[in-house]
């Protein structure tokens, strides 16, 4: 082959010819021969075969990291199943610790009214009421161990509202900071009702792990409520 120069060079390309053919990477090869990939690319470039292994081993690396994310996904989903047992476990001893506590059944008792019951990922509170966010704030920092920073916050206003008011005047009322608020969301038409002076505040917990406990304490009270 002319261009290669010295003897071993020769052998060098050889054997990169015979690797590739075998299905051997670029970096491979030049790893095993000695040179760089520079080297191998040119070397190589000429011969429609390893373009072929080329398209062979990207197919390959594709089916690879479908399979490797495959067993990923499967791992991490039995992983949060064993937490979700064991949250869920954990959550009846602490029901019976808890029960007589009456701020524990306050904050259970407002999360079935005022609440969302649906969704299985997120712990939201709504109500025009500031006094009721500012007891559920308490029942999530002692009874679900959340800090008060964690905690996020939004308003819907009607058109009529002043957003900067109103934001200032929830976050005194119950004691969070306005940069813990997401985005507000106006509604159109005029509410006359005094309760909604100042909008409705959503409260905001998103946690698979503490939903599917609150869930659990619920429904253990719920059994307990319709006795």
């Amino acid at each position: 082959m002319s261009g290669l120069g010295q003897p071993y060079k020769k052998e060098a390309y050889e054997q990169a010819i015979s690797l590739r053919k075998r299905g051997f990477s670029y970096s491979e090869i030049a790893k095993l021969c000695g040179v760089s990939v520079g080297t191998v690319s040119a070397w190589l470039a000429p011969f429609t075969f390893s373009k072929e292994i080329t398209k062979q081993n990207k197919r390959r690396a594709a089916e690879s990291n479908t399979k490797r994310l495959a067993a990923i996904n499967k791992a991490r989903t039995t992983e949060r199943k064993k937490q979700y047992a064991e949250a869920e476990r954990l959550a009846k001893i602490e029901y019976q610790n808890y029960r007589l506590n009456p701020l524990f059944t306050a904050g259970l008792m407002l999360y079935v009214a005022e609440g969302d019951l649906s969704s299985q990922r997120l712990i939201r509170l709504s109500s025009s009421r500031e006094e009721l966010h500012a007891v559920f704030i308490r029942f999530l920092k002692q009874y679900l161990g959340v800090e008060k920073r964690s905690i996020r916050f939004w308003l819907l206003l009607y058109p009529g509202h002043d957003e900067v008011a109103c934001m200032q005047h929830w976050a005194k009322e119950i004691g969070v900071s306005v940069s813990q608020f997401y985005k507000n969301q106006y509604i159109q038409g005029r509410s006359k009702k005094r309760t909604l002076h100042f909008g409705v505040g959503n409260t905001i917990i998103g946690s698979t792990l503490l939903k599917k406990k609150l869930d659990q304490w619920i429904k253990l009270a719920r059994k307990e409520w319709n006795k």
